[in-house]
């Protein structure tokens, strides 16, 4: 694919940090000042440069002023932690796509040519705070906050000119809804898929010492005393939670940290043997109001990427947000990785798995690899990075991954799409 950024873009270094919940103990003692540390030295020691040649820093993270002891900009803390103080800074607050929007942010600085190399990181403990005049390292359970703190209450409140705070549930069954409507697909083949695609992202799963839950569901299945998987996950211990999803089919939030590290290509060349090259990207931002609001993000975003020519057939791997079940089905769709009206029948064949011919996910997706708000966008990225030269380990994909297709979205409200491909 031809590049389509005014000065080319290269990526150079990530960070390969797991994605863990703060109560495992690996993670006693340790602060998210440390963890966002520990990914931007990791990133910055892969793509072989120092602190003093990073000229600008680029970072996510949504909920700061409650998860980080209620600092409003840390942005001085965050700096010294990895020895950039002084370096320009800038922070991005965009819910879950915060992390592909400072990625985002981070290519236009070195396409603009204002910045020759940029690091972009993403810190998150959305289930934990540390607790006012506590030191750092000090976290409890989001549960204990005794202020105003709900994650959704943080993105949608009651007031007449804002959404009205139930999108968390009626915005993930309109794809389901949707595909119905247009493909006649029924409801019943709707509940085998996003079931499928559940099992099809933990087996993935299983295979990436990063995810956050490692156990098969097969193996969860027969310890409950099931034989056929899907049996299982129409069963009570997969409780519906909408009319369409179910428990296995809902995000899974953790705490995360990662980092990228982009530069120039004419210094990419110079630096690394393993370089990506950014293609291009875009995104797409809308009310939740929106009828079919995610579908119709997806689908903006879509038409702006390729509305210069391009053939989505052509990736080798997609990469997609998956909080909840449909998202996965319908952006692989609507970009045109999966024939249209159809994708149901690759997951239900399996066919999108690490193994299969249309990988999507191979990491684990959101359901089971993991979401950590602000720093998923950064961890999805580096996944694909990953993969693309071949470093995945067991999750890795079964053919050369030369294009890949990221996309993200974040809050209900944007959408962004990035086209990365091999040097």
């Amino acid at each position: 694919m031809a590049r389509k950024l005014s000065r080319p873009v290269s990526i150079i270094g990530t960070s390969s940090l797991p994605q863990r919940y703060f109560t495992d103990p690996m993670f006693a003692g340790l602060s998210t000042y440390e963890l966002w540390a520990c990914a931007c030295h990791q990133a910055m020691e892969d793509a072989g440069v120092k602190p003093r040649d990073i000229d600008k820093v680029v970072y996510s993270q949504m909920a700061n002023f409650i998860t980080s002891g209620n600092v409003v900009a840390m942005v001085g803390v965050l700096e010294e932690w990895i020895g950039l103080a002084g370096k320009p800074i800038v922070h991005i607050e965009q819910a879950c796509a915060g992390g592909y929007i400072a990625f985002v942010e981070a290519c236009n600085s070195v396409a603009s040519g204002m910045a020759d190399i940029v690091l972009c990181a993403g810190v998150e403990s959305s289930k934990h705070f540390n607790p006012r005049n506590q030191p750092a390292y000090i976290q409890k359970p989001i549960a204990q906050y005794d202020g105003w703190w709900h994650p959704g209450r943080a993105l949608f409140d009651t007031t007449y000119y804002r959404f009205d705070g139930v999108s968390d549930n009626l915005l993930t069954d309109e794809q389901a809804r949707y595909y119905m409507q247009h493909y006649g697909v029924s409801a019943s083949t709707i509940d085998d898929t996003y079931n499928a695609m559940a099992v099809n992202l933990r087996r993935n799963a299983s295979r990436n010492p990063r995810a956050v839950e490692r156990v098969e569901y097969t193996e969860v299945a027969k310890q409950q005393g099931f034989d056929d998987v899907l049996a299982y996950m129409r069963s009570e211990h997969n409780p519906r939670i909408t009319k369409f999803l179910r428990k296995n089919g809902s995000v899974l939030h953790n705490v995360a940290a990662g980092a990228i590290v982009v530069c120039s290509s004419a210094i990419a060349s110079k630096l690394s043997k393993r370089s990506i090259n950014v293609v291009d990207y875009a995104s797409s931002s809308n009310t939740q109001r929106l009828p079919f609001c995610f579908h119709n993000m997806n689908v903006a975003v879509r038409d702006a990427l390729y509305k210069d020519g391009g053939n989505p057939t052509e990736f080798d791997l997609m990469i997609t947000t998956v909080m909840t079940s449909g998202e996965q089905l319908d952006s692989a769709e609507v970009f045109g990785y999966l024939p249209e009206g159809k994708g149901y029948q690759y997951e239900l064949e399996g066919r999108t798995c690490f193994d299969g011919d249309k990988p999507i996910n191979p990491h684990g997706g959101d359901l089971s690899f993991g979401h950590a708000f602000g720093a998923s966008g950064v961890s999805m990225l580096s996944e694909a990075i990953h993969q693309m030269r071949g470093e995945a380990g067991d999750c890795q994909v079964k053919k050369p991954v030369n294009t890949c297709l990221v996309r993200g979205m974040g809050g209900g409200h944007t959408t962004v799409g990035v086209i990365l491909e091999g040097s």
